[in-house]
């Protein structure tokens, strides 16, 4: 600025992470887009069953899969159904996100976070495991009678297909749950919420929609650290890979 000059020098606009840190998240969905989800996403997947139960894709299927047993035949459905799933899930979450509310994908928290998270990543999942694991156990001693629903219904869905199992749980599934219940609905809650209340009411959904009453408690501290592993790196990516970790511990021990 010239000598003498009395015009305000110009400063830069905030980044998106210095404005959610100073005053809040700013994300466009609200508790509308919200409900159009929960409508879009089981309206899809009827649609997405229906067609996956047709007698023509039924028998193309089976004419791929000549000669397999049937422990194989069910892993490979197993694997077809479950990323069918979260391709409708994350299909209606990018379709609310990207063209209703016309967002950009770095809303949902698909940034590149800086290189020290995802190495902070690896130990964070251990460091996990152990805790979850530990809070787990509290509970199954608290409540005996309790099962966890979830061991026998993945040893029932894939066997010791252990291959098979992984890029689902281990890959596709961190990445469209962590969009959704992170970015898109820790995203949300944000809007209205502090760090810590919504960190833990979004946990808590987390554990909510697994249906096992068992693992809510630790599926809801998991969903919290999660959310707060998302709130100050600013990226979904750690958590991500935190997630995946995780669940690639879990898939091989009850394999």
């Amino acid at each position: 600025m010239p000598e003498g000059s009395t015009e305000p020098r110009a400063t830069p606009p905030p980044s998106p992470l210095a404005r959610r840190s100073r005053s809040g998240w700013t994300v466009p969905w609200d508790w509308t887009d919200v409900a159009l989800f929960c409508a879009l996403f089981l309206t899809a997947l009827v649609i997405v069953d229906s067609i996956l139960e047709d007698p023509q894709v039924s028998d193309f299927g089976s004419r791929l899969l000549r000669g397999a047993s049937a422990a194989e035949k069910t892993a490979v459905g197993s694997l077809v159904l479950e990323v069918a799933f979260y391709l409708v899930g994350i299909a209606v979450i990018l379709g609310l996100v990207v063209i209703r509310r016309r967002a950009p994908l770095s809303e949902l928290g698909w940034r590149i976070p800086h290189l020290g998270w995802i190495a902070l990543a690896i130990p964070v999942a251990g460091a996990a495991y152990l805790i979850i694991t530990g809070i787990g156990d509290l509970t199954q001693a608290l409540f005996p009678a309790a099962q966890n629903g979830q061991v026998p219904e993945v040893q029932g869905e894939y066997g010791h297909y252990v291959g098979l199992a992984i890029p689902a749980v281990s890959v596709v599934a961190p990445i469209v749950e962590e969009t959704f219940f992170r970015g898109f609905i820790y995203g949300w809650m944000r809007r209205r919420l502090n760090v810590p209340v919504a960190a833990i009411l979004s946990g808590c959904f987390f554990a909510l929609v697994h249906f096992q009453p068992v693992i809510f408690l630790p599926l809801a501290v998991l969903g919290a650290g999660l959310a707060l592993l998302y709130e100050y790196s600013g990226s979904l990516l750690p958590g991500m890979v935190v997630h995946g970790l995780f669940n690639l511990i879990e898939i091989v021990q009850i394999l």
